[in-house]
């Protein structure tokens, strides 16, 4: 399933995110995610619950096994794991995380995600504001 088709499951970002104030009901968005295929090679589903400016919020569920692939992103990444347990591989290691653990990663810093179980984690990505970093 290509991610265009997948991507008509959900209402459009617009209508999504819409609005001053969002109250998320995060078990209902794992039902929702669970009830999607997960990603054919890489073992997870994921949703972006809210996305703002320089701000976004996802919502991951992982196979046990599931991988989320070396990458990195010009932003601070905050990963908290809901439950299960994943190892999050940096150059300067892996972090063995576990519920109730929350991961900051600073901006670019190439990483990948595996799950030793099924796991659900929370992902926030802070890029940087156009006009810079706050100092307060």
């Amino acid at each position: 399933m290509s991610v265009t088709t997948l991507s008509r499951l959900r209402p459009p970002p617009e209508l999504r995110f819409a609005g001053s104030g969002h109250l998320i009901e995060l078990r209902q968005a794992l039902e929702r995610l669970l009830s999607e295929p997960p990603h054919p090679t890489q073992g997870h589903r994921q949703i972006t619950l809210y996305r703002h400016g320089s701000s976004t919020l996802a919502l991951f569920y992982f196979n046990a096994g599931g991988r989320l692939l070396d990458h990195r992103a010009d932003a601070v990444v905050t990963v908290h794991l809901l439950e299960g347990q994943l190892n999050v591989h940096t150059a300067e290691g892996t972090y063995r995380m576990e519920a109730g653990q929350i991961l900051v990663l600073a901006p670019n810093v190439p990483h990948d995600v595996q799950a030793v179980k099924n796991s659900r984690m929370l992902m926030t990505i802070c890029f940087k504001p156009e006009h810079g970093w706050a100092t307060s």
